[in-house]
């Protein structure tokens, strides 16, 4: 497996690791304050973290990152389609989540259910769509962060907000890599989503200890 790779699957096993932790937390945590973004956070990123093991292990098959197996036309179409799909999934309740912290009301029913017929345009096409949604559902999570944080957010919520800027940052640079079939870029920015991932989980974490006590 070429060195680009290798790091990739590794960034993908640690993220998915991380994701899950934060899942956890967050479940642990909204046990004990019942809060929607908290319940929001914990399905996401379980889907996110389900999600990133399918795609190292995609990865660890064919001996290529996504990115690499576009240009070389080597693709594990099934589970690669089922990333890009759970990932916009996970945006998306994340999404809600924040919107219903936002606004103070319940969204019913505000998850897409029209996703079967975009195999028929070619998995690249599909994941230029997905990493464009997720990058449109990151910028609306960031914008209510910010609306969240500003009616007298603490540190906590300010390192919510880093933490999803980090990875709203990252899905720039991973759609662009898409675009331009960038291996180097795509590395960069599944580190960044990294960082963006442990950050949010040192938040739940160090939450869940203050909130217990």
């Amino acid at each position: 497996m070429p060195a680009p790779a290798v790091i990739t699957f590794s960034l993908n096993i640690l993220s998915a690791i991380v994701a899950l932790l934060t899942s956890y937390y967050a479940y642990r945590f909204n046990r004990i304050v019942d809060n929607s973004v908290l319940r929001a956070i914990s399905v996401g990123f379980m889907l996110l973290g389900v999600g990133l093991i399918a795609d190292a292990g995609t990865s660890l098959v064919s001996g290529k990152t996504l990115v690499e197996s576009f240009a070389d036309r080597i693709l594990i179409l099934l589970v690669s389609f089922t990333y890009l799909t759970v990932q916009m999934a996970a945006y998306l309740v994340i999404a809600v989540g924040y919107a219903m912290a936002a606004y103070g009301k319940r969204l019913d029913r505000a998850y897409p259910v029209a996703l079967a017929g975009a195999a028929a345009v070619g998995l690249y096409r599909f994941s230029i769509l997905s990493y464009f949604v997720a990058l449109i559902l990151l910028a609306f999570v960031v914008f209510q962060g910010l609306l969240i944080h500003s009616r007298g957010g603490n540190r906590f919520s300010a390192i919510v907000l880093l933490a999803f800027s980090l990875i709203l940052v990252a899905h720039v640079v991973l759609l662009l890599s898409v675009l331009t079939l960038g291996s180097g870029l795509f590395l960069v920015g599944t580190a960044v989503q990294f960082f963006g991932f442990v950050s949010l989980l040192a938040f739940v974490v160090r939450s869940e200890i203050v909130g217990a006590r």
